[in-house]
């Protein structure tokens, strides 16, 4: 069998499958590859030795089940195969560019999330586009590393589109079972859609965020940068500053009056920074702030007390709430980063209307009035009982700042754009993947001096 088969125009090549059940179409820079037995297909973007090679994989397996319970063998074996996986979102897909129909459970889905390549330490995005045809359950992988996925994540999604069975491939005209597994509805989304839908939210609500810095005094970070201003300290003023040195010093930072290399390295993020950026949050433990000074390849982070920690699904690790944790990473994690901080995950996107509401009315949720307003549909009402978080991400690069982004995380509602009119206060729903893809975008923005193109 050849897996070259016709050319169907100067650009792509159309590419047939091991045991001939499916073909797709691809670039003609991409190349086939045949390395498993459970693999049907696969396709390679090849490039330099060493640097990660985008590529998309695809299986085919007999299933008499419904999408739902496709979907939920998909994510569980995605957790149970990767390395720190963080879901980003789940959405409704089909194949060839169809538009979802009135009956989700006949709809296809694209699960995205992040992963860490065990081999390298490199973080990874993966989209996986899953649906059902013939009794079979095809599911094409779509893997680049992480800054790469804006660039080529839409001709990964193109490739999967192009998927076509073979007529003889698996069960012709296999019914797909629409019935979802018992406690598996979501009845919210369900009741707005106008057909069943499974529940995802809590696929996110487990990810919580990983503290993995040490946990440093603002005073001494504000010392820190004080420091990477110029200042010095001398014996003569060291005793006021006993304080901020001994918690520099447990976090390898200093050594007596003097900064570390790895304190020094910190300090260039500071005095030298090549971007910055600044998340303002707020929930119910009050104000909070995540900070990121990118320096090279490198971002020193300072964060406080993020979503989860906030609404009681994490534990709060913070010595005090003057506390944040102090991490140096490579930038190419920054958006993974940020996103589980805010608690970014999988949500139905459902519009809470009415959409605008007097900004006064908004004052009076924070202030604690909780009574539900009058002409709220179903999903204002779920969204006016939630555990609010509230934040806006500003940014300061090379070229100046960037126009600052605010949302609300409605934990199981997913997260709403603010905005603000002539007195009042709007709220639209807002895709997690399309979030998650803003920041990525904000910050490359950013950096590069460049527009954002994602508002």
């Amino acid at each position: 069998m050849s897996r070259n088969g016709k050319v169907q125009s100067l650009s792509t090549v159309t590419i047939t499958g091991r045991t001939d059940r499916a073909q797709m179409t691809i670039p003609e820079h991409w190349s086939a590859e045949d390395i498993r037995d459970e693999i049907e297909l696969l396709s390679v973007l090849k490039g330099k030795d060493g640097v990660f090679a985008p590529n998309l994989v695809v299986t085919l397996n007999a299933h008499d089940g419904s999408m739902a319970e496709f979907l939920s063998s998909a994510v569980g074996n995605i957790s149970q195969t990767l390395t720190e996986v963080r879901f980003i979102d789940i959405t409704l897909w089909n194949p060839g560019g169809a538009l979802p129909g009135q009956t989700p459970a006949l709809d296809g889905r694209a699960v995205t999330y992040t992963h860490v390549s065990p081999a390298s330490g490199e973080v990874l995005r993966t989209t996986d586009w899953l649906f059902i045809e013939n009794g079979l359950a095809v599911q094409a992988t779509g893997t680049t590393a992480a800054p790469d996925w804006m660039a080529l994540g839409p001709e990964l999604e193109q490739i999967a589109s192009s998927l076509v069975l073979a007529e003889d491939a698996g069960t012709a005209g296999a019914p797909v079972r629409t019935e979802l597994p018992e406690g598996a509805l979501d009845e919210l989304a369900s009741g707005e859609l106008g057909a069943p839908v499974e529940s995802i939210s809590g696929i996110g609500r487990t990810q919580t965020f990983d503290y993995a810095g040490a946990w440093v005094h603002a005073s001494a970070i504000a010392l820190l940068d004080e420091m990477a201003e110029g200042f010095r300290i001398g014996r003569i003023n060291a005793d006021s500053y006993r304080d901020q040195l001994a918690e520099l010093e447990s976090a390898g930072l200093a050594q007596g009056t003097k900064l570390t290399d790895t304190g020094e390295y910190a300090r260039l993020h500071l005095d030298e920074p090549d971007a910055s950026f600044r998340i303002s949050a707020a929930g119910s433990g009050g104000a909070m702030y995540y900070q990121a000074w990118l320096y090279g390849p490198t971002a020193l982070v300072t964060a406080g007390t993020g979503y989860h920690t906030q609404v009681g699904l994490q534990a709060d690790e913070a010595p005090s709430r003057d506390h944040v944790n102090v991490r140096i990473f490579p930038i190419t994690e920054l958006a993974r980063e940020m996103a589980s901080w805010l608690g970014v995950g999988p949500a139905w996107p459902l519009p809470a209307l009415p959409a605008g509401l007097p900004a006064e009315r908004f004052e009076q949720r924070w202030a604690g009035n909780t009574e539900i307003p009058g002409t709220a549909n179903p999903v204002l009402a779920a969204l006016w009982e939630q555990d609010w978080f509230t934040w806006e991400l500003s940014a300061q690069g090379p070229e100046g700042e960037i126009d600052p982004v605010a949302y609300l995380n409605g934990g199981p509602l997913g997260h709403y754009r603010l905005g603000s009119e002539d007195g009042r206060t709007w709220l639209m729903p807002t895709p997690s993947v399309y979030l998650y893809d803003q920041l990525d975008d904000l910050i490359a923005a950013t950096i590069y001096g460049r527009p954002a193109r994602l508002r």
